[in-house]
């Protein structure tokens, strides 16, 4: 009998695969990946690779665009938040059990420099705006930001810059070159859903804008957020509704969804604006594709079987990453063996 991910591997064998119905169809290729959990992905599109952070391994793996792992980056116990500088030089990884950001060198893979947060400010997401590196830290009942200069030789570390203590926990952070001195942050896996936007350009954080369940239709459960490149808005992707809500950073108000199906977890926008949006969905399509602002998607992909009978591979929450040049999208996978899989879209919002 095959192991689960020796059945994988198998199945993985063949880079190109057929699509799977009228609008929908499976990765162009995948490859099978030495994790055994996952946090976040970024891609880095001047060195072309790919970084993941695997929390439970203390590790960020690294792979190119086929999902071949070319290194791993270790002694990282909790990473879990990513974030690319804008040059792509440098990969910013929030280390929580270390109590640090540590910086690691794209070309090379290796880590270059560790800044430590302070003593039980595990940081949990990283952002840049405003010229800092912003982390969210703390336990359950004590969720706050701080910020740090990633340029200076001994960078100054500033912690409770959320005066509102708006989070119970430490919120995801995301940002976008469209609005430079905004932050946007959203309560992790809390219903309802809680996001709030900070002006960020003084170099501290000043809350202009909070909402509990956005737009009335804020859902539950949190598990990914991104902020469009124009600077809008910013999409959420909740365990419900079974839609990709979009609400404008102004005032946090409803400006429009992106319709999936059960389950959201993830979403990633390209610099072009293509939307990417996931769902934990054992049945139905997984991986879905927008055009900006259109509700429905261009493509749909479903992950396949590689494990137990009957038991459908999930997209890890927040596993989805656009190639900067929306060439390719990277969707991580699990099986039901807790075998992961890199699966690699070529032109996925290309209609074909």
């Amino acid at each position: 009998m095959l192991t689960a991910a020796t059945a994988l591997t198998v199945l993985l064998g063949s880079v190109t695969l057929a699509a799977a119905g009228a609008g929908t169809a499976a990765a162009d290729s995948s490859a099978l990946l030495p994790l055994t959990s996952s946090g976040d992905i970024v891609v880095d599109g001047v060195h072309r690779r790919v970084f993941i952070s695997d929390p439970a391994a203390g590790q960020v793996v690294v792979t190119d665009y086929a999902g071949t792992v070319t290194g791993t980056v270790g002694s990282l116990p909790g990473v879990r938040g990513l974030e690319l500088s804008p040059d792509s030089g440098t990969l910013y990884a929030a280390v929580h059990d270390a109590d640090a950001v540590v910086a690691i060198d794209t070309a090379t893979a290796t880590e270059s420099r560790r800044i430590s947060t302070g003593a039980g400010a595990g940081p949990a997401y990283v952002a840049l705006a405003g010229g800092k590196l912003w982390f969210s830290y703390g336990a359950s009942g004590d969720g706050n930001i701080g910020s740090l200069d990633p340029g200076a030789a001994d960078p100054a570390v500033t912690l409770g810059q959320d005066t509102g203590r708006t989070f119970y926990d430490a919120p995801i952070l995301d940002a976008s070159a469209g609005a430079p001195g905004t932050l946007v942050a959203g309560a992790p896996g809390q219903s309802p859903v809680a996001l709030a936007v900070y002006d960020v350009s003084s170099g501290e954080a000043s809350r202009t804008a909070y909402a509990f369940d956005p737009g009335g239709t804020g859902g539950a459960n949190l598990q990914d957020l991104a902020v469009t490149p124009d600077g809008e808005d910013v999409v959420t992707a909740s365990g419900a509704p079974y839609y990709q809500a979009v609400y404008k950073l102004t005032d946090l108000s409803a400006d429009g969804r992106y319709v999936t199906n059960t389950y959201p977890n993830a979403v990633d926008i390209a610099p072009n604006g293509d939307v990417a949006a996931g769902t934990d969905s054992s049945y139905d399509p997984d991986v879905h594709v927008f055009e900006q602002g259109v509700p429905t998607p261009v493509r749909q992909y479903d992950l396949p079987n590689t494990g137990t009978p009957g038991d459908s591979d999930l997209l890890a929450p927040a596993g989805l990453a656009w190639a900067p040049d929306a060439s390719r999208l990277f969707a991580l996978s699990r099986n039901g063996g807790d075998a992961y899989a890199l699966r690699i879209y070529d032109t996925p919002a290309v209609t074909r």
